[in-house]
């Protein structure tokens, strides 16, 4: 970050769902200005029947993994959850885990992850040997959680995809003020819009401004992702994806 620049930092977040994020870092840094700026927003996928095809093939003893909150509710706006039979469940982090249990009378046990709230923290919960030779039912957007796939079927577990929702970039503001020095990313795909925005700024100064930004980002992937579309700022990654973790973070980016 240029030395004595002001320390202008944009929650990415969807609509709603920075207030604690937002909290957590006025905590630390009082005199930053936070910016709410979702980059994403999210819409029922168009292929409505594939889904509700998939989700008529479940049997009991399946899994049912759910890698958000959104997931759960498009997923239970396609079909009621609670009357799918006799399923393991298991989700990508506590507030995932709330949710599925907020649609039961009776909330069944669901596998978390004990450590980080990632694919990762999930993986190392889960009774793999115990899943060997049941189907792994993974509800998700139109892409996302590769390696939670990915390292379920290296153990022999057979992963179908069942995408709910779809993600789409927001709209760029008709009016853009000063844009953030500093961008807190929780979604690799809302680098893709991150990017799509750059492109869209007429000053190519401004483009260039964009693309050196700092980025606070969650994990080693997303870090990746960033370089291989071309941001060539500063990037430090959060020791968790939780709110307190990503807080830390951005008090890197404090000017003396």
């Amino acid at each position: 970050m240029t030395s004595g620049s002001p320390l202008t930092i944009g929650l990415t977040r969807p609509d709603g769902a920075n207030d604690e994020l937002a909290k957590a870092i006025s905590s630390l840094l009082p005199d930053a200005t936070l910016l709410n700026w979702p980059l994403l927003t999210f819409a029922p996928i168009p292929e409505r029947q594939k889904a509700l095809s998939a989700m008529a093939r479940i049997t009991a003893g399946d899994w049912a993994i759910f890698v958000s909150p959104r997931a759960v509710r498009f997923a239970h706006d396609l079909h009621d959850l609670t009357a799918l039979p006799g399923l393991h469940w298991a989700a990508v982090g506590d507030t995932t885990t709330a949710a599925i249990q907020s649609l039961f009378s009776d909330p069944p046990q669901v596998h978390r992850p004990s450590s980080t709230q990632d694919s990762e923290g999930l993986l190392a919960s889960l009774p793999i040997e115990a899943m060997r030779g049941h189907t792994v039912w993974l509800f998700r957007g139109q892409t996302g959680r590769e390696t939670l796939a990915d390292t379920l079927r290296q153990n022999g577990i057979t992963v179908i995809p069942v995408p709910v929702y779809r993600r789409n970039c927001t709209r760029r503001p008709a009016h853009l003020s000063a844009l953030p020095s500093t961008w807190v990313i929780t979604a690799p795909e809302s680098l893709r819009c991150l990017r799509q925005l750059a492109d869209t700024l007429e000053s190519a100064e401004d483009r260039a401004r964009l693309l050196h930004c700092n980025l606070v980002v969650i994990n080693a992937r997303t870090e990746a992702r960033a370089r291989s579309l071309g941001f060539t700022g500063a990037i430090v990654r959060a020791e968790a994806p939780d709110d307190a973790a990503l807080a830390r973070a951005c008090v890197v980016f404090k000017q003396d």
